[in-house]
């Protein structure tokens, strides 16, 4: 009885009852008003019958009066007992009744029958609504105390008893998925602000100096020069990291039309003279004309002259080497280089932000260009690897299906 108090105050149960009960009403008075049609209708008919008997009578030679009298005078018992005996064979008895009862009686119990019919449906109406309710009562329940959700027989009710289970673990995917993010962003900044603090003091630390007492002008152009890397290094760093920012954003666009790989390697070659001359390194490009790909130009240029850039910075005195391999399948672009190699603990920390080689000594480097090559290639469709052994070198490779068009 509680269950279904409670199923009454709902907005949608008190509505069906609402509903039910004007029905009811409708179909009640309805009913009153086709009987008493069916009354009248009735007594018209009696009227007529009346008519035609007097027509029949005056066709046989009776007088209107006398006819008039048989018609509206009172009827006897005689009368009744007379008529009997002529009609006896033909079923008609003193006592029956042509209707079977009285007509206000058979209204009113059809009434009645119409109105316990509603009443019938509306109380199983009631059951099942209880019923419904009573599945999502549980399943809020369920929900609430975080329990595990049981599935009700109901198609409808255990359907959505899916959906919220679906997506409940979908938010605490999502919470989760937030959490780390926020993790990461704390350790972004945190590494972020390590990585720039080391120039800022630096430029802190000469611009006192310079300030603190007069100097020769050759000592001063010392200071000044070293003032000038650690802007330059500031500025790498915030560039690097503002690119990285718009690729995890997604707020890069890229062009995807068909790139002829050799004239990517040659660009990235291109840009990195000053680098491999300063290094003292050999770079070999080797990738041959007609390897097609359907890539955005500029950022895959991006990608590979970061990861010969790292190369170059690894392999002082030794040789850099860029080549392309292609089937019906794929494309894969390779640098290898003959460098210090990096050892089994390191290679899987290469693609960290603002990661550098235990062993680096270029303070060029950010230690995001990685990174960011890996992020373009994944954007691209591609899958980047990466082989290194300590004194032999690093193979990493670049690996592209083709788009059919």
């Amino acid at each position: 009885m509680g269950g279904l108090t409670v199923t009454i105050a709902d907005r949608s149960a008190r509505r069906f009852l609402e509903v039910c009960i004007v029905f009811a009403l409708l179909i009640f008075t309805g009913s009153f008003f086709l009987h008493e049609y069916e009354n009248k209708a009735s007594a018209r008919a009696a009227v007529d019958y009346r008519l035609g008997v007097a027509g029949r009578l005056s066709a046989l030679g009776i007088s209107e009066e006398q006819t008039a009298n048989i018609l509206l005078d009172d009827i006897t018992e005689a009368d009744i007992a007379a008529g009997s005996a002529v009609l006896a064979d033909y079923g008609y008895e003193p006592g029956d009744t042509l209707g079977g009862g009285s007509a206000v009686s058979q209204h009113i119990l059809s009434d009645l029958l119409t109105a316990a019919g509603v009443i019938v449906c509306l109380a199983a109406g009631l059951f099942f609504m209880n019923r419904v309710f009573k599945d999502i009562r549980l399943l809020t329940q369920q929900l609430e105390h975080d329990e595990k959700i049981v599935y009700s027989d109901e198609h409808d009710i255990g359907l959505l008893g899916e959906a919220v289970s679906a997506l409940r673990v979908h938010s605490e995917h999502l919470v989760d998925k937030i959490k780390e993010e926020k993790m990461f962003l704390a350790d972004y900044l945190d590494d972020f602000s390590h990585q720039i603090k080391t120039p800022c003091a630096g430029l802190k630390l000469n611009n006192d100096i310079l300030l603190s007492a007069p100097m020769p002008y050759d000592e001063q152009q010392g200071y000044l020069l070293r003032d000038k890397k650690c802007i330059e290094r500031i500025s790498l760093l915030i560039t690097a990291t503002l690119k990285l920012a718009r690729l995890d954003a997604g707020a890069v666009k890229y062009v995807f039309r068909e790139n002829d790989i050799s004239e990517i390697a040659a660009d990235a070659a291109a840009q990195l003279a000053a680098i491999t001359a300063e290094n003292d390194v050999e770079l070999i490009n080797d990738v041959k004309a007609g390897v097609k790909l359907n890539c955005d130009r500029l950022w895959l240029c991006e990608a590979v002259t970061n990861l010969v850039k790292n190369a170059a910075e690894h392999t002082k005195g030794g040789q850099v080497r860029i080549y392309a391999e292609c089937d019906p399948m794929t494309v894969r672009i390779f640098i290898e280089d003959n460098g210090c190699g990096i050892s089994e603990d390191e290679l899987p920390k290469v693609f960290r932000r603002f990661w550098s080689k235990s062993s680096a000594v270029n303070s060029s480097s950010v230690g995001i260009g990685m990174s960011v090559a890996k992020r373009i290639t994944e954007d691209m469709g591609g899958r980047l690897y990466i082989e290194s052994e300590i004194g032999v070198g690093t193979k990493i490779k670049l690996e592209f299906l083709r788009t059919v068009t």
